[in-house]
């Protein structure tokens, strides 16, 4: 995993967008990274129609249930409208409506202001920017135009997945539960095991019900192992396979 903060137009070059800067060489955590540019969103203006570029064409990359609880876990309340305003920014521009569970857990800034650092010191900027703001931006709190895509920006999925192997597991799963389920062993259990599916349903932000049906798929697409235990019939250490514990 690379060192998200550090270099985050390293990490989304990547992942396929045109920085003019070399990429990280490495998979980034996709959900912690969209949490790190709500966080640095309002400090450089390129980040917003970036990556809501980049939601539009590969948001069914995106584990969501699994970034749906690192953002009610790890994300501030100032940085959650950014993320609701792109996530809600991309579907209405074409990403999948599936995301909208993330925009579900995002609270909008209570003292409306601009996005953009620039503009909230100066009167005259901060006028111009209220009445400029799209109407979405405007619920979320967080001021800034409707988005103009980027799409000229924007690696092919060829190339994405050529350089991110890893991300296949992802797509083929259209970034459902089961991705959550193995992302969530992969990047979030040290051991890649995790003690039950009880435990599963909490790191995933699902229901059990929901979980168990997505384990059973899981099991037999040969990606996870779901252990017995003498101890209890009913809830077992769930291991994902060792063909997928590949480093991001």
């Amino acid at each position: 995993m690379t060192n998200i903060g550090n270099n985050l137009e390293r990490d989304w070059a990547q992942l396929g967008v045109l920085y003019n800067c070399e990429p990280s060489r490495a998979t980034p955590d996709l959900e912690r990274l969209l949490l790190e540019t709500a966080r640095q969103c309002s400090g450089n203006e390129r980040l917003l129609p970036l990556i809501t570029t980049w939601v539009v064409a590969y948001g069914l990359f995106i584990a969501r249930h699994r970034l749906k609880r690192i953002v009610v876990e790890e994300l501030e309340q100032d940085s959650q409208p950014v993320l609701g305003l792109l996530i809600e920014t991309a579907v209405e521009l074409g990403a999948t409506r599936d995301l909208l569970i993330v925009p579900q857990v995002c609270r909008p800034l209570p003292y409306p202001r601009p996005l953009y650092n620039n503009q909230q010191e100066h009167p005259l900027l901060e006028g111009v920017a209220r009445r400029n703001a799209s109407a979405l931006s405007q619920r979320w709190g967080v001021w800034t135009p409707k988005v103009t895509l980027k799409a000229d920006a924007i690696r092919p999925v060829r190339w994405l997945l050529r350089e991110n192997p890893v991300l296949r597991e992802r797509i083929i799963r259209k970034g459902d539960l089961r991705a959550s389920i193995l992302e969530t062993l992969r990047l979030d259990i040290p051991s890649a095991t995790a003690a039950s599916e009880s435990a599963i349903a909490r790191l995933s932000g699902a229901t059990r019900t929901a979980v168990r049906k997505a384990l059973a798929a899981l099991k037999l697409e040969g990606a996870v192992t779901v252990r017995k235990s003498p101890d209890n019939d009913r809830d077992h250490p769930v291991t994902l396979d060792e063909t997928l514990r590949e480093a991001s």
